[in-house]
């Protein structure tokens, strides 16, 4: 399951876990935990915006409520998806 959801992450780096969880046919609980899985384990790091200073509190991009992620595979998750 891990390495299926890094495959897809890699296919489309935009994405909401609604559209993961269709594809892989799995329900959204499960994509969230595997991606917080892949981010714990280092193969997988969320990308923020250039434009995020941080402070949210006072930003008008409302990024956290947001149902899309970027996410960005490290080496170290390359090196898994050539591995196999």
């Amino acid at each position: 399951m891990l390495v299926e959801t890094l495959r897809e992450i890699k296919r489309q780096p935009i994405f909401s876990k609604k559209s993961l969880a269709d594809k892989l046919n799995v329900s959204e609980d499960m994509v969230g935990n595997a991606l917080e899985q892949l981010k714990r384990m280092g193969y997988l790091e969320e990308e923020k915006p250039s434009h995020c200073s941080g402070n949210c509190k006072f930003c008008s991009f409302n990024c956290s409520s947001s149902s899309l992620n970027t996410m960005v595979i490290t080496p170290k998750g390359e090196k898994l998806l050539s591995s196999n």
